[in-house]
C-alpha cells in the first residue's frame, strides 16, 4: 500500500490549497517543498488583487496563512527538494536529494517558478553574497548602499522600487531600448527619484571577491563597458518553471512547461499540473490558488474511483 494518498510537490499557493483541500476530505498527504513554504507571495510586499479585484494582502502574510491553514487541516509539510517522480501502475514514486523516498496514489506537481541566472561568470559564486532575487528578503541589508537591478520587467521594477525605500540609490540595468515593464510601473518608477533606470545596456560580469561590489556593464550598441559601484545585485531576468523532477516523465515544451487538460490532467495518469508551472498559467496567486482547488477536486475523482 502506497505512503499517501497524494503527494503534492510544491508549497506555493497551489500546491498548499491542494493539500488542504484533500486533507480536509481525510486524505492522507504529503506536501513536500525545497525551500520554505508559502512560495512566491513569500518574496513579494503585496499580493495585488486578492482576494478580490481592488483588495491586496501582505505577500509573507497570505504565504504563512496558506501554510498554517494545509497544516492545521491535517496535510503533513516536508522540505525536501523532489529529484524524481516515478509512475508505476499502482503508484507513484518520488524520491528526494536528502535520500527520501516516498510512494502515494497520485502525484499533484506544484513547483512553481525559479529565477532565471543572469548568466555572468562570477554570478554564482557570489549567490547570497550580494547577488540577491528577493527585495522583501534582503532589502533591508542595503540600507544607504547603491544597488543595482538586473531586468526592467515588471518584477524588476517592482523589486527597484521596493528598494528604493532603504538604498540610496537603485541602478535598474535593461538590455533593451526601453523598459517592458507595464505602463503604470515605469509611470511610478521613472518618478522615483532614487531610480537610475538606464536602458540598451547589459550586465556583463559582477565584480568582487567576498561580496559584490559592483557590476560591469555593456553598451548594447557601442559595446563599451564600465563598472557600476554597487554593493548589491538583485537579478530578476525571467523566470523558469520548476519542472526537472518530470522531464523524463511528461512531454514538456522547449521552456520547461507543461499543458495538462482542463481537470489538469496530463497524459500519464495520476499525474496532475497545478500552477505556474502550466504553460497557460496566468502567473497571478489567485490563479495559482484556483488551480491547486481544481487539482484537489480532480484528486478526489481519481482516488474515488
Amino acid at each position: 500500500m502506497p505512503d499517501f494518498d497524494a503527494i503534492i510537490v510544491g508549497g506555493g499557493p497551489a500546491g498548499l490549497t491542494a493539500g488542504l483541500h484533500l486533507a480536509e476530505a481525510n486524505h492522507k498527504v504529503l506536501v513536500l517543498e525545497k525551500e520554505s513554504f508559502g512560495g512566491q507571495p513569500m518574496n513579494l510586499e503585496w499580493v495585488e488583487d486578492y482576494p478580490a479585484p481592488g483588495m491586496r494582502i501582505a505577500g509573507p502574510s497570505l504565504g504563512a496563512e496558506l501554510a498554517q491553514k494545509a497544516d492545521e487541516a491535517g496535510a503533513r509539510l516536508e522540505i525536501g527538494e523532489v529529484e524524481e517522480i516515478e509512475s508505476y501502475s499502482a503508484s507513484k514514486a518520488v524520491s528526494c536529494a536528502d535520500g527520501g523516498a516516498y510512494t502515494s496514489n497520485l502525484v499533484i506537481a506544484a513547483g512553481g517558478l525559479a529565477y532565471k541566472p543572469l548568466g555572468v561568470p562570477a554570478e554564482a559564486r557570489l549567490e547570497g553574497k550580494g547577488v540577491i532575487h528577493c527585495a522583501v528578503c534582503d532589502g533591508g541589508l542595503y540600507a544607504d548602499r547603491v544597488v543595482a537591478v538586473c531586468g526592467g520587467g515588471d518584477n524588476g521594477l517592482i523589486e527597484a522600487m521596493y528598494l528604493a525605500k532603504f538604498a540610496a540609490k537603485v541602478v535598474v540595468i535593461e538590455a533593451a531600448p526601453e523598459l517592458s515593464a507595464r505602463p503604470d510601473l515605469q509611470e511610478r518608477a521613472l518618478a522615483d527619484p532614487k531610480l537610475d533606470i538606464r536602458t540598451g545596456k547589459r550586465a556583463v560580469d559582477i565584480a568582487g571577491d567576498d561580496g559584490v561590489t559592483g557590476v560591469v556593464i555593456e553598451d548594447v550598441a557601442s559595446g563599451e563597458t564600465e563598472t557600476l559601484d554597487a554593493y548589491g545585485a538583485l537579478v530578476h531576468v525571467g523566470m523558469r518553471p520548476n519542472t526537472d523532477c518530470l522531464e523524463f516523465l511528461l512531454d514538456l515544451d522547449g521552456d520547461g512547461y507543461a499543458e495538462p487538460d482542463a481537470q489538469l490532467q496530463t497524459e500519464i495518469p495520476g499525474i496532475i499540473l497545478a500552477g505556474d508551472i502550466r504553460r497557460a498559467s496566468p502567473r497571478v496567486v489567485a490563479a495559482a490558488i484556483e488551480d491547486g482547488a481544481l487539482a484537489a477536486a480532480t484528486a478526489q475523482r481519481i482516488l474515488s474511483g
